[in-house]
């Protein structure tokens, strides 16, 4: 009994919330003006390191972005800035893990309880279309980050990133890549292996050996270069925004 009360109780608040986004999608997806993204650091741990880069962080280390996303929307004939990205004072809160079982239930609870973190600790002197929180790991600490996320419901990116200036080139290829999920792009790589899928997860799926590539499309994450081969791109200069999620977006008229 509870527990079919408690079902209907979460599926209540999610047509509700649902319907609060629809017509925020539909705006951001209009590409009429600039879309203003919040980035909000936090520590993902007590190491020094971290705290001495993230303290040290400036918008301009995310600029990279920016010009990207107009430099790709140039080529399906949107002109002007795309993205105007600001950096937030950091969080003082870690956003809720997500559950180590992805059944449906639990999926949506975990939705609904990100968007309930994130709008706990918005700040409200940075109004956003899309918030992505970037949760920076020492990578003497932690070698390997966890797997990063967003939510088109909400518009909220989940990043975690290593705490090394070496790294920010790829640090935003990732929230690029989580902030386009938000958009309604899809992941067009297989998560078993992390090939990129052929053809919409290759910058130019249609060139002569499709399988050795100089870019990695956004979204299938690597650059190929061979058929169960691919390397994690350096920087977004490396990286391209192909038909299949230009479509996903709405950059075709």
């Amino acid at each position: 009994m509870w527990r079919k009360i408690r079902i209907m109780a979460l599926l209540g608040i999610l047509v509700f919330v649902s319907g609060q986004t629809i017509s925020q999608q539909l705006r951001v997806s209009s590409w009429e003006r600039p879309l203003d993204v919040v980035i909000y650091p936090v520590k993902g741990d007590n190491s020094i390191i971290t705290t001495r880069y993230v303290d040290q962080l400036r918008r301009d280390d995310f600029a990279g972005i920016e010009r990207f996303m107009r430099r790709q929307a140039r080529d399906y004939g949107i002109e002007g800035d795309i993205l105007r990205i600001r950096l937030a004072p950091q969080s003082r809160s870690l956003p809720p893990d997500p559950p180590a079982r992805g059944g449906f239930l639990q999926t949506v609870a975990y939705s609904l309880y990100l968007r309930a973190w994130a709008a706990w600790h918005d700040n409200r002197a940075y109004p956003a279309d899309i918030r992505i929180f970037v949760v920076y790991h020492d990578p003497d600490v932690t070698p390997e980050a966890p797997h990063s996320l967003a939510l088109r419901k909400g518009m909220i990116g989940l990043v975690h990133a290593f705490a090394d200036k070496s790294m920010q080139s790829t640090n935003n290829f990732v929230i690029n890549h989580e902030l386009l999920h938000t958009l309604g792009a899809t992941d067009k790589y297989d998560p078993d292996t992390n090939q990129p899928y052929y053809p919409e997860g290759l910058a130019r799926p249609f060139k002569k050996d499709p399988f050795h590539q100089k870019k990695a499309e956004i979204m299938g994450g690597r650059i190929p270069m061979g058929p169960w081969d691919a390397v994690m791109p350096g920087s977004l200069d490396e990286a391209t925004i192909g038909s299949y999620t230009a479509l996903e977006i709405h950059w075709f008229n």
